[in-house]
């Protein structure tokens, strides 16, 4: 299996078993000046593909590449089993929250890293408020000083098709 293949499986996967921090991570993507780079790029090299291939390989119990529903299945039945700590087979907030955390654990950690610019281990308010400074600048097409969906209108679509879609 090709590697972008299986980095968009592990990305859908990652999302469907308890969440990739996606809307964060597109944020942090769409900066001005972020990384070099403008869109959201989850099979760059470095980035989240690496996480992404890590989770995919995590689910891959037999290492051929490939995953079976079998392995999610396994995958997903042992890591609700290891926060059910009650085994009443549910998942109250607290049980879910440690899921979601482990889950999502490898993601947070990319995201820190790209917001950590200088790599010092820390955010500094000055990283922290980068992705969003100027944000509205940037991305106000319609000149008005505001963020609204027109402005993410493609030129071509008239006004009664933005409604239709």
């Amino acid at each position: 299996m090709q590697t972008r293949t299986k980095t968009l499986i592990a990305v859908g996967l990652a999302a469907t078993l308890g969440g990739a921090a996606i809307v964060g991570v597109s944020h942090a993507k769409h900066r001005d000046g972020f990384d070099g780079r403008h869109g959201l790029s989850f099979l760059d090299k470095g980035s989240l593909a690496a996480t992404a291939l890590e989770v995919f390989d995590s689910v891959d119990a037999d290492g051929d590449g490939t995953l079976s529903q079998a392995e999610i299945d396994q995958f997903r039945n042992d890591r609700h089993a290891a926060h059910d700590t009650d085994r009443d087979g549910n998942l109250g907030l607290e049980e879910f929250a440690g899921l979601w955390n482990e889950t999502t654990r490898p993601f947070t950690v990319r995201v820190f890293q790209m917001l950590d610019t200088d790599g010092d281990a820390v955010i500094t308010r000055a990283e922290y408020d980068r992705p969003l400074a100027r944000l509205v600048a940037r991305l106000d097409h319609n000149g008005d000083g505001r963020l609204s969906l027109r402005d993410g209108r493609h030129d071509h679509y008239d006004d009664d098709r933005w409604d239709d879609d």
